[in-house]
């Protein structure tokens, strides 16, 4: 089974227009509210795969039972932990998209959690994950008391031969990467910061920093280049991915996506190429689409189709 965890889940608020001026009052075309939090939308993009999953997480409040209702309503195994007590509230970002698909993006921080929540939220955990299964940490953890606590949670299911993959940043990547989760999804800038030197964009130097993370035994380390594509490492070898060609509405969600179709690919027993076609078709459905989370399936499946990939030996 496959299992996402998002810690600081929010409701993603839409906000469609023209074009964000600075000092005037900007008159908004359109408003959609759709879920936030990295892990959800992996859960999500999972289940179109029609890839059954369970969604860990802990919420608050009104919104968090907004959350709740909509990860029920794809059908989606829902284990979040629902507190409604001390007026807390998950959190509302705001996602304004102009007509040029500019996008930014206004977060609140989100409610801090505390010690008897995760603890909460841990017991939830264990009485569910099972040897084998594969276990996504998605998100960052800057809302947990304890700042290592993807790292407690490797900790204790790492002797169920569980499957980690990992796609955060800041303090919870640095610390993660040395428990050697299975996969890890950095961008560049994640990249240069794991690897401790700046990063050229070109391809040999990215291969180079992708290699000099070898010591820390991640057998998956996906490079996204966003609109250019991923450089890839695997015990097969090293892919560089180019994307089809897509009108982009907006890039939210993407990389949440892609983590989605590669796991998803893995889960299925697709070879690596096959996976990465996967990760990358439904990214860039998702590129089309005006959700932070979805995309049109049939769709996905024909971009799957146009994705062309490198195998590379050595480029440096």
């Amino acid at each position: 089974m496959i299992h996402t965890l998002t810690l600081n889940p929010a409701i993603d608020r839409i906000l469609y227009l023209k074009e964000l001026e600075k000092n005037v009052t900007n008159r908004v075309r359109k408003t959609t509210d759709t879920i936030g939090g990295k892990g959800t939308h992996v859960s999500i993009n999972l289940k179109l795969l029609g890839q059954d999953n369970n969604a860990f997480g802990i919420c608050h409040g009104e919104n968090g039972r907004q959350v709740i209702q909509m990860l029920s309503d794809y059908g989606i195994n829902v284990r979040f932990n629902h507190y409604m007590e001390d007026n807390r509230e998950t959190r509302t970002n705001y996602l304004l998209i102009e007509d040029s698909t500019d996008c930014t993006i206004v977060a609140e921080s989100g409610v801090t959690l505390t010690e008897k929540e995760l603890d909460g939220l841990l017991a939830t955990m264990k009485e569910v994950i099972c040897p084998g299964d594969y276990l996504i940490f998605s998100g960052d953890a800057s809302n947990s008391p304890d700042p290592s606590i993807y790292n407690r949670i490797l900790h204790i299911f790492r002797e169920k031969d569980v499957k980690f993959f990992l796609d955060t940043s800041g303090p919870s990547l640095k610390e993660c990467i040395q428990e050697s989760p299975y996969m890890i999804k950095p961008n560049l800038d994640e990249l240069s910061t794991l690897a401790g030197f700046s990063i050229p964009e070109d391809d040999a130097s990215i291969i180079k920093a992708i290699d000099s993370l070898d010591t820390y035994g991640v057998e998956i380390i996906a490079v996204s280049l966003g609109g250019d594509g991923s450089i890839v490492k695997t015990p097969e070898g090293i892919y560089r991915v180019h994307p089809p060609k897509v009108d982009v509405v907006n890039t939210i969600g993407c990389g949440d996506c892609y983590l989605a179709g590669f796991v998803y690919g893995l889960s299925q027993g697709y070879d690596m190429e096959e996976t990465i076609r996967t990760a990358t078709g439904v990214s860039a459905a998702t590129a089309e689409s005006q959700l932070s989370a979805g995309y049109v399936y049939n769709r996905a499946m024909e971009l799957k189709s146009q994705v062309t990939i490198e195998k590379i030996c050595q480029l440096y």
